[in-house]
């Protein structure tokens, strides 16, 4: 959206990938996206929704640009093929909209062809206006000329050469870092925080990094399953149940009036006291829900929107017809903190915007279902246009230095692969900043994460030149680094719980006293530096 925003507006663009364009998180989401002005609801019941489910640490201005440019983000999108459902009609009618998890009203579109689709119509758009694609390409990092950024350090993963792209303008849609808490996560492999990273290390603000969302209900087996997303709260329905491993109900009915924070928080302390089924979750019975008048319907229209699919093959056909219970499990999927910046994707650092997850200050504390997909249209239109007006009071080409990273690592002996240390990082943040956080548990991590980069020092590597993935796994790392301390400092300095941070050793929130954001950015020395600011709800 981004691209075709700056490109419409006369810029020249340039899309950089470490894969497929196209692929990514939105590419695996059942496409549910939230409007506004639709029947029966109104701008301030959709404004107070997100607000209130984000704790109130959200920024005002950015929800409320989120609504208001929603109908035309969306519209935009269907003009390059992508088609929301409609009635037999062609009309927009309550039948089709849906209530999405902790909405107060029905104002969810599903998207014909879900993720897939959608991401399908984005690239296809990008065709139409020449934009220049670089696939299989890591960005290194943001090249600044007098503090304005004006090009970017990149490496072309299926040549293994380092090379330096000059802009006017840069906009990081990255995604988050769902990858750092592998396997425990809904997100693709390549979610490993690269943007966090690239922005904290040119020098831009970070918001809120240790509000990372959790989905209540995922597979916990067979193991390639596992972390998959299968439902959030709303697909509980009135009567399912949460039951530990002891048999006794841990919420029994009302579980689709919650929000998803509120959820995790209860089956997080359960899963915490050792209370636990076969494969370390809980069990989710859906089949009261059965026994009631419209039992059936509802669950056939959940289950149409593709929201637990996964169920079948993992489970079996009883599980997935609600007819026996199953295990679940929350896992990582969305965050919440990410980089500061105002409507347009600004940051505080000139030349550089940000869009979509990697962007901070949207959704506080805690993001309402059906509100991502919004949040990315929206948003990277709005960063599109800004940066390509920008980009054309910029001055002639930069005068660029790069250092080389990856020149000396082409087959270096060593005695661990990077891969290695990733699934030493990701055991480490899902122990520590998971589910559950205490003091202790964090510090412990943060020492860890300094063991991890001093192997990382020494790590070995294959010659192979083309598409060297050890090569691309210690890139990955170094970022994933970076982003996990920002996570961990941000959780410690948070002494409360709120949305979807929970301290065991601050199992309250902090209520009016702590409604704060917590803004982190790099100090001269390369440490955190850190300030808390009233938040802007």
């Amino acid at each position: 959206m981004a691209a075709v925003a700056a490109a419409e507006a006369g810029a020249r663009v340039a899309v950089l990938s470490k894969e497929p364009v196209g692929y990514g998180n939105t590419r695996m989401a059942v496409g549910l996206t939230a409007c506004a002005g639709l029947p029966g609801d109104t701008r301030e019941a959709f404004v107070e929704d997100i607000l209130s489910a984000g704790g109130y640490l959200n920024d005002r201005v950015l929800v409320e640009t989120l609504v208001d440019d929603s109908p035309a983000a969306l519209a935009k999108l269907e003009s390059f093929g992508h088609t929301f459902i409609r009635d037999g009609a062609g009309k927009l009618s309550p039948g089709v909209i849906h209530r999405a998890g902790y909405h107060s009203r029905a104002r969810t579109l599903q998207s014909s062809g879900a993720g897939v689709g959608l991401a399908q119509a984005l690239r296809a758009a990008m065709e139409k206006y020449g934009i220049s694609l670089f696939e299989d390409t890591f960005v290194l990092g943001l090249l600044k000329e007098e503090d304005t950024v004006r090009g970017v350090h990149l490496f072309d993963l299926a040549r293994g050469e380092e090379l330096v792209l000059a802009c006017g303008a840069a906009v990081l849609a990255t995604g988050g870092a769902g990858w750092l808490f592998y396997p425990q996560t809904s997100n693709a492999r390549t979610s490993t925080g690269d943007g966090y990273a690239l922005a904290f290390n040119a020098g831009a603000e970070l918001i809120d990094m240790e509000q990372i969302q959790a989905l209540p209900f995922a597979v916990t087996h067979p193991e390639a399953y596992r972390g998959i997303f299968c439902g959030e709260p709303a697909v509980a329905g009135p009567a399912g149940k949460i039951i530990n491993g002891r048999g006794e109900a841990v919420l029994n009915g009302g579980i689709n009036r919650m929000d998803r924070a509120s959820v995790v928080c209860r089956m997080s302390a359960e899963i915490a006291n050792g209370a636990v089924a076969a494969h370390g979750g809980l069990i989710l019975d859906l089949r009261p829900n059965l026994a009631l008048e419209d039992g059936r319907q509802m669950r056939d229209n959940i289950r149409n929107t593709g929201i637990f699919n996964v169920v079948l093959p993992a489970y079996g056909r009883k599980a997935f017809n609600w007819e026996e219970p199953w295990e679940v499990m929350p896992t990582i999927h969305f965050f919440m903190g990410g980089v500061r910046a105002d409507k347009d994707g600004r940051t505080c650092l000139p030349g550089l915007y940000v869009a979509g997850e990697v962007q901070g200050g949207v959704h506080g504390a805690n993001r309402l279902g059906s509100v991502a997909l919004t949040e990315i249209l929206v948003f990277g239109l709005r960063a599109g246009c800004a940066a390509a007006a920008y980009a054309k009071n910029m001055p002639g080409a930069p005068r660029l230095r790069m250092h080389p990273v990856t020149a000396e690592l082409f087959g270096r002996p060593g005695p661990v692969r990077p891969v290695t240390l990733v699934r030493q990082l990701q055991n480490l943040l899902w122990k520590s900043a998971g589910l559950v956080r205490n003091k202790s548990l964090l510090q412990e991590a943060l020492c860890g994460l300094g063991d991890i980069t001093d192997k990382a020092r020494s790590a070995s590597f294959s010659p192979e030149r083309v598409y060297n993935t050890e090569i691309l796994d210690y890139l990955e790392l170094q970022n994933m680094l970076v982003t996990a301390r920002l996570v961990l400092q941000a959780a410690l300095l948070r002494e409360e719980s709120r949305g979807a941070h929970f301290r065991s050793d601050f199992p309250e929130s902090g209520g009016e006293a702590w409604r704060k954001n917590i803004v982190l950015r790099r100090a001269e020395n390369g440490d955190i530096g850190y300030r808390l600011e009233v938040s802007r709800a």
